[in-house]
């Protein structure tokens, strides 16, 4: 079984279009389907480090970013009520954001191109600097990609907060800018170290697609959602190229509590058996 992507509304401009991964699971089985694809041994190395070979301790690490930081080292310890208690306590909107990061990372490698790796790129020779201001960024040789993702407990909060986001847009519109006007060579750094360096030629003809990614709890009706994808419209990016495209998508789930709750439990029961616990 796979994801599919709807079309729901699209921008007067035609540039900017916003879309619905469906399924014809049951949502309970949703949540089983992400995390099983998510926490998949090949399919999250290559989110962390691409074509390098998988030892335990990599492993461990890699899955310990899914669990709270107090849970570390002492996983089997914890308790499902201990899980919940923490979860329940935090009260940030965006609390657990980096999974649904992971997860567009995993989506964008899966629909837009198999071949995109996880990195940074900036104009010029200054590597520490990541110039995009993105939740992620991702480049192949056809495709460069930079994703803002967000985990909300609605959908019209989470898109809101993307579609807004000045700073976010601000940096977007910079780098457009300093890459249509520049005269430098174009750096990308995959997260394997990798470099590799475009002439601004070269980058110029590469797509690039603005990924922005809500997984939130599913609301009832579905008829709610329509005051989110008619936000499409307040989208304002200058100098977007022709082959510049905005794609905006979001998931239901049943809860977002929930799933977090068994990505943390999964991840955990992961490490201990890793660990022979």
């Amino acid at each position: 079984m796979s994801l599919t992507i709807t079309n729901k509304s699209k921008s007067k401009c035609t540039k900017y279009e916003f879309s619905i991964y469906e399924h014809t699971l049951l949502l309970a089985d949703l949540d089983t389907y992400i995390l099983d694809v998510l926490y998949d041994e090949t399919n999250l190395n290559y989110l962390f480090q691409v074509d390098k070979p998988l030892i335990t301790n990599d492993r461990i690490k890699q899955l310990q970013r899914f669990i709270e930081n107090s849970f570390k080292n002492r996983e089997h310890e914890i308790t499902d009520a201990e899980i919940k208690k923490f979860i329940d306590d935090n009260k940030i909107q965006s609390y657990y954001s980096f999974f649904a990061e992971a997860l567009l990372a995993r989506l964008n490698i899966q629909f837009l191109d198999s071949k995109l790796i996880i990195g940074v790129i900036n104009v010029g020779d200054n590597l520490k600097v990541v110039g995009t201001g993105a939740d992620v960024c991702m480049f192949s040789d056809e495709k460069l990609v930079l994703g803002e993702a967000k985990f909300y407990g609605e959908l019209y909060g989470g898109i809101d907060k993307i579609v807004k986001d000045t700073s976010f847009l601000s940096k977007l519109e910079d780098y457009i800018s300093k890459v249509i006007g520049s005269d430098k060579e174009i750096i990308l750094k995959g997260i394997d170290g990798n470099i590799c360096i475009k002439t601004v030629e070269e980058i110029k003809k590469i797509s690039l697609i603005l990924s922005g990614f809500v997984l939130h709890t599913k609301e009832d009706p579905v008829s709610n959602y329509d005051k989110s994808y008619n936000l499409i419209e307040k989208i304002k990016i200058k100098e977007l190229e022709a082959h510049y495209n905005v794609h905006l998508y979001h998931l239901p789930i049943e809860s977002k509590n929930e799933l977090i709750f068994k990505a943390q439990r999964k991840a955990l029961d992961l490490i201990i058996k890793l660990k022979g616990i």
